[in-house]
């Protein structure tokens, strides 16, 4: 490889490395818009109609195929396709439990029921509820180390919280292994390093909120953070900082997740509306919800560096930042072969495909019936191609290059 070579796959990676950590899709579900926004941090853009979802959703999970969105009116749990967004089934729970939480682990989905005190185990092989478990009053929030279920028992607004307290379920025989108290209405929980941090949001009134934290080998609480104010959902980043949204969406807070040590609490919060908060490796987003007009959401880099703003419809209730693919870099470095992205490919989104031997290499695009399409010619480097006049669907493709050949499926949008 020629030294310009060189110096442009350098450039190309530094590039792919850059644009890789700060890559992220968001999805958004708006409650009162009944609709789910997908918001893409490479292209800046924002479809608030990624997909249309059933009565009073509220919080969802996701695994590399579909989105799992809870319909509390409905009594429901709907099934999204990833890619699409378009619905794949619906599985009901159980009249009138008012579904809360989802969260999936393995072949099952399991929900919490607000109004029956129950965990409902769904199976993904049957699409119908397997068992019902019994748990404390008002369950809300889910959480999991893959061994056990953490459900978050809120004691319920009618008795003022009371009893508040968190069920440990073993998975395998689905039972009840311990339940161990907490402060007043725990709404979410997150689990890192052993340890389940709780975030109880207090009475709303005159109980202010904290955030308890249970070791999961013993069992038993282990601190007590007096957090202030009406602590939301927590998300703790790869660095060890805990960030705690305030679920009236007046500021936001922040912990040492290891040490306990309190940077930000309701006396001093960080200057963030966030009622939600999620993020990933390389970006965090914070949602500020309104319930009369659109919501937003703000990215940032871990240094707080602003990145983009995003209007998404009314009354979000929840956020959610996949996790990163594997950037294509390493792809790169480990196989020296073509490399071909973003796929699926939105409509005049440039597809960019990266090569880094010299040499002639062609890329080829196939309908479905085998039949040659289109074809391009490239040159070492990075390259962006668009694929013109071809309707959304489908399409195989071929990079050849040196008498070899890579071959795939390339779905194009809208």
């Amino acid at each position: 490889m020629t030294n310009s070579r060189r110096l442009l796959l350098t450039a190309v990676l530094l590039f792919c490395k850059i644009a890789a950590a700060l890559a992220a899709e968001i999805l958004v579900v708006n409650s009162a818009s009944r609709t789910l926004s997908r918001l893409d941090t490479i292209e800046g853009t924002t479809d608030n109609s990624f997909a249309q979802l059933g009565l009073t959703p509220n919080l969802i999970d996701l695994d590399e195929e579909y989105i799992y969105v809870v319909c509390s009116g409905d009594n429901a749990i709907q099934v999204l396709d990833r890619v699409t967004g378009a619905q794949v089934r619906y599985l009901p729970v159980a009249a009138s439990c008012n579904p809360y939480d989802v969260l999936k682990v393995g072949d099952f989905l399991y929900v919490s029921g607000l109004f029956t005190d129950k965990v409902y185990k769904i199976s993904l092989q049957s699409n119908s509820v397997v068992a019902t478990l019994e748990v404390g009053t008002a369950p809300e929030g889910l959480a999991t180390d893959g061994a056990y279920l953490f459900v978050c028992n809120t004691g319920g607004y009618s008795n003022n919280y009371a009893g508040s307290s968190v069920s440990v379920i073993d998975l395998d025989s689905f039972s009840v292994s311990a339940t161990v108290p907490v402060w007043t209405n725990p709404q979410y929980a997150v689990f890192r390093n052993g340890f389940l941090h709780v975030s109880c949001t207090g009475n709303w009134m005159d109980v202010a909120g904290k955030v308890d934290v249970i070791d999961i080998a013993t069992l038993e609480r282990v601190q007590r953070l007096d957090i202030g104010g009406h602590p939301g959902n927590l998300w703790i980043s790869p660095s060890g900082t805990a960030y705690v949204s305030e679920a009236l969406d007046t500021g936001l807070y922040s912990y040492n997740a290891a040490s306990y040590v309190v940077y930000h609490g309701s006396a001093n919060p960080l200057p963030y509306s966030a009622s939600m908060l999620h993020g990933n490796a390389g970006i965090f987003a914070l949602l500020e919800q309104n319930w009369v007009s659109n919501s937003i959401v703000r990215t940032y880099q871990s240094d707080w560096s602003p990145l983009q703003t995003f209007t998404v419809g009314l009354s979000a209730t929840d956020i959610a930042v996949t996790e990163q693919q594997t950037p294509v870099y390493e792809d790169l470095i480990q196989t020296h072969s073509p490399v071909l992205y973003p796929n699926p490919l939105p409509r005049s989104t440039p597809l960019k495909v990266l090569t880094a031997e010299a040499g002639r290499t062609e890329l080829r695009l196939y309908n479905l019936r085998g039949q040659l399409i289109q074809n391009h010619t490239l040159q070492p480097g990075s390259q962006d191609i668009i694929p013109a006049e071809l309707p959304a669907g489908v399409y195989l493709y071929s990079i050849i290059q040196a008498g070899k050949a890579q071959s795939g499926k390339l779905l194009l949008l809208d």
